[in-house]
Parts: C-alpha cells; structure tokens; sequence
C-alpha cells in the first residue's frame, strides 16, 4: 500500500495512492476459513479423484458414442419428435456434435474446477450442478444419434426408448456432487460469520483528497473464461469448415460468456471521490458504482458466497456482490436500502476511506 497525501494548499493534485488508516483500524488477526489448512487423508482423496473421473463421464460417452455410431450417421440427424411418429426436426450431424461437444467440455470444466477447489457446499452444488447439465446434453445428442442410426432414413427415425437416456444424464450430477464431499472443508456456524463492523472514518483534513485502491479476483475465473472463449474459436472454425455456418450463432453465445467470466477474473475496488468503483482489470468493463451521495453506510463483515448468492458478481435479497470466497469485504449501504458487497484485502481501510468520502 502506498501513501499520498497531498499538501492543503495544493488541493487539485491529482489523486494517487492510498489514504493510511489508523492502526486501530487495522485488520483483525485472524484468518479467514478459506485459508484455514484443511488435511486430507486417503479416502477425501479418493473421492475427490473419484468425482474428477466422474465429472468426465459425459464427455467421454458422447465421444465413445460418435466413433462407434458415427459411420452409420449421414450428414443429416434427427433431432425432433412430435409424438410417438417419425422424426419431424432435423440438424447437420456433426455441426450439432460440434456444438454439443463445446457445451459438454465446457460444463465439464466448471464440474472439474469446483470440485477441485475445495470450498464446501458451493463446490459440491456448483461441480454437480454442471455434471447433470453436462450429462443432459451428452445423453441427449446420444438418444438423437441412436435413434437416427437404427432407421434406414433420418426422415424414417422413430425415438423409441432412447429419450429416457437423458434422465441418468441429468442424474448424475448428484454422483458428481456426493463425491466432491470428501474434497469440502468445514463449514463455519453461522455465529462466526456474523462479524459485522462499523469502521471509524480515516482522518480527512480539510482541502485534503483520499484515494484506495486494490486489486482481487479469482484464477479460476481466469482459467474458466479463457477455455470458454478458446473452445468458442474452435468450434466456429468447425462449423465454417462444415458449411454449418448457420448456428455459428452458438460459438458466439459461448465466446461472449467465456468473455463475461473472463471479466470477473481480476478486478480493481477503487474509493474516491467518484464514490465506490468495481472495474475488471482485464477487459477495463465497470461492474459496479455507488455515487458517494448514494452512500448511507459502510461496514466490513466476512461476505459468505451462500448468503450472496454465490461466486462471482451475483444478485441476492442482500443486494450485489463480487464474491470469490467466504473472505473479508467491504459492504456498502445504499440510501435506498440496498447494498453492494466485494470480498478484498485490507476490506476495513476501502471502508474507512469511503466512509470519510461519504460523510464529507
């Protein structure tokens, strides 16, 4: 951290650096639960590798699937039925397992990740979660592939029993999410997440300007973001060099959440006079701002991602947060009676430096 206080008589330096905070506003000698050593015997590991495997399950079927059925397939698949008849919707075949694919090895990344990082409950909701959809989509493309290969047309296909493929897709999300139990770490009472602290505003002399600034994210945003918008490239060179180029669409939509996620990787909390900003450091896009008039409070308490919503910039009854982990934050009170939440280092000197902007 670094320090600027400029002189009373030159009030229009411009603002650089940081406001110190006084040494009773330090923070508290403790460590988060995040980072609070958690050991792992065997079966922990055991079920945390098992997970991982598991969470590959989906990929690997619509793969295995494709190279046994896919010399029976043409370029045309059944994708649709009305009732217990043909077929009446129909895709490219491999255009769609091209999409499917991305979608798949996507969700399987976010299952792998979160079950990998060993917070909890959100990991093991987050790595199932992204399993079953996985899964979805996986049996689903199967079910329509089967389907097609057992017909002599793709306009002759008949589903038969293969749409009940998609329901053990969609369940095994919850074997994801029991495995990556042994990966978890304890979670805290809720007594010792409710530490809520007004914070003193830091020392404002008159004609004097304050600033803070700091830096936070998550890798695993970084990591998810870029394979989001990697795969999103290669599946539209697929789709282009397949002629397919009419659902090119999808790689967009996909390029454009690997872009939004990639956004969230690192982002910079600045306070000063234009109030309370949460920038991404990587794209420069501004994801939150609380004018300094809008300010009715500021207090530091350590932000849990349950009670936020989840990771990430999330929505909640709360109000809106920039979550990565249950971790000191800064908690801004609007005046309309909403709140906006960012988990960052050193949570209680952005406080104290807002709240001496605000009350200004």
């Amino acid at each position: 951290m670094t320090t600027d206080r400029p002189d009373p008589s030159t009030p229009d330096e411009p603002e650089t650096g940081t406001a110190p905070v006084p040494a009773d506003h330090a923070p508290a000698d403790h460590a988060p639960a995040d980072h609070a050593p958690a050991g792992v015997d065997g079966t922990a590991l055991l079920r945390t590798s098992s997970a991982v495997v598991a969470a590959l399950a989906p990929a690997a079927l619509l793969v295995v699937v494709a190279l046994v059925v896919g010399p029976r397939l043409g370029d045309t698949i059944a994708r649709h039925w009305s009732g217990d008849g043909p077929a009446d919707g129909f895709s490219g075949t491999w255009s769609s397992f091209a999409v499917v694919a991305t979608i798949v090895a996507a969700l399987t990344a976010v299952s792998i990740v979160a079950a990998l990082t060993r917070r909890g409950r959100p990991s093991r909701l987050i790595a199932g979660g992204a399993a079953s959809f996985a899964g979805l989509a996986a049996c689903t493309w199967v079910a329509t592939a089967l389907a097609t290969a057992a017909a002599p047309t793709p306009e002759e296909a008949v589903a038969g029993w293969t749409p009940a493929l998609t329901l053990p897709g969609l369940a095994w999300g919850v074997v994801v999410g029991w495995l990556a139990t042994g990966s978890g770490v304890r979670a805290l009472p809720d007594e010792e997440l409710d530490d809520r602290a007004s914070v003193r505003p830091a020392d404002l002399r008159p004609g004097e300007r304050l600033a803070w600034s700091g830096t936070t994210g998550s890798p695993v945003f970084v990591v998810m973001g870029s394979v989001l918008m990697a795969l999103a490239i290669v599946v539209g060179v697929v789709l282009f060099a397949t002629g397919a180029s009419s659902v090119v669409v999808h790689a967009a939509v996909l390029f454009l959440a690997g872009a939004a996620v990639l956004a969230l990787g690192r982002v910079r909390l600045t306070v000063d006079r234009r109030g309370v900003r949460l920038v991404s450091a990587l794209l420069g896009i501004r994801l939150l701002r609380v004018r300094l008039a809008d300010v009715a409070g500021v207090e530091t308490e350590t932000l849990d991602p349950l009670s936020w919503g989840g990771w990430g910039l999330r929505v909640s009854k709360r109000g809106t947060a920039y979550v990565t982990g249950r971790r000191p934050g800064i908690v801004v009170r609007r005046r309309d009676g909403s709140a906006v939440a960012v988990t960052i280092d050193d949570a209680e000197s952005a406080a104290s430096v807002a709240a001496a902007l605000a009350a200004r």
